[in-house]
């Protein structure tokens, strides 16, 4: 039995194709990928179809019973979450396409990264807070990239949403906050809950800023630009406790009869 490699290569070779007529073009990269995604999830429908016969032979109907089958990390065709193995996503998280989540980051309940028009890079030791939302845009009205950043020790409070925006090292964004399109927060700043960051603002690093109008508060001073990485490095610890409550594996399929 030809192993996937094979078949692709066989696929990929150019005298195979060369039978398909003249004008036809190899199935390579990502389309390829594309026909391999699809007839896994033929096979895998199958293989449920002929489950539920058997389960109806059996007089037991346990399959009509809906149950939510939430991904945490879920794949978009060829754009894969990557993640570093001390992460934290919870399981009502959603982190999805092309997402790159580094060192000791954690996703809290509920929140959603998803990178599926544009990359979402969020930096070590960062957390993303309860329900929060972090997305890139398919394009920007400002011409900045519409790619999403998050930096290293950033906190993102509940509820925040942050849409094809950078945030650099050492931020908090307050609970509530929305930060729009091309807008940029610089290294040691904070913005207070509820601030509304417009498209292609930008808040220069060391101040507080909060509103909507969004306004200028003050300048941090030291003690409070420390306490950034220490609200960061809490965070850190408090994931690992949480996930220690999970197992690696779910055991959902035990329940069924």
């Amino acid at each position: 039995r030809p192993s996937i490699g094979a078949v692709s290569e066989s696929l990929g070779d150019s005298s195979h194709c060369s039978r398909l007529g003249p004008g036809a073009q190899p199935a390579t990269g990502p389309m390829l990928g594309r026909v391999f995604f699809h007839a896994g999830r033929m096979l895998r429908e199958t293989g449920q179809a002929l489950d539920r016969v058997g389960l109806r032979a059996q007089n037991n109907l346990i399959f009509q019973q809906k149950v939510s089958r939430h991904r945490a990390v879920m794949n978009l065709y060829e754009k894969r979450p990557q993640k570093s193995h001390d992460v934290f996503i919870a399981p009502s998280a959603s982190v999805i396409g092309d997402v790159i989540l580094n060192d000791a980051t954690s996703v809290w309940y509920g929140a959603v990264v998803r990178g599926d028009v544009n990359p979402v890079t969020v930096g070590g030791c960062t957390n993303i807070q309860d329900r929060a939302v972090v997305h890139a845009a398919n394009v920007t009205p400002t011409g900045f990239k519409a790619n999403c950043m998050i930096g290293s020790w950033c906190t993102i409070g509940q509820g925040a949403v942050l849409r094809a925006c950078t945030v650099e090292d050492y931020c908090i964004v307050g609970a509530g906050s929305v930060l729009l399109e091309g807008s940029l927060v610089e290294a040691h700043s904070i913005l207070e809950p509820g601030t509304v960051l417009p498209a292609g603002a930008r808040i220069p690093s060391g101040e507080m800023w909060g509103g909507n109008p969004i306004t200028f508060v003050r300048k941090l001073s030291k003690e409070e630009i420390g306490d950034i990485e220490k609200q960061a490095n809490a965070y850190v610890e408090m994931s690992r406790e949480h996930a220690d409550q999970f197992l690696p594996y779910g055991t959902t399929y035990q329940l069924r009869a």
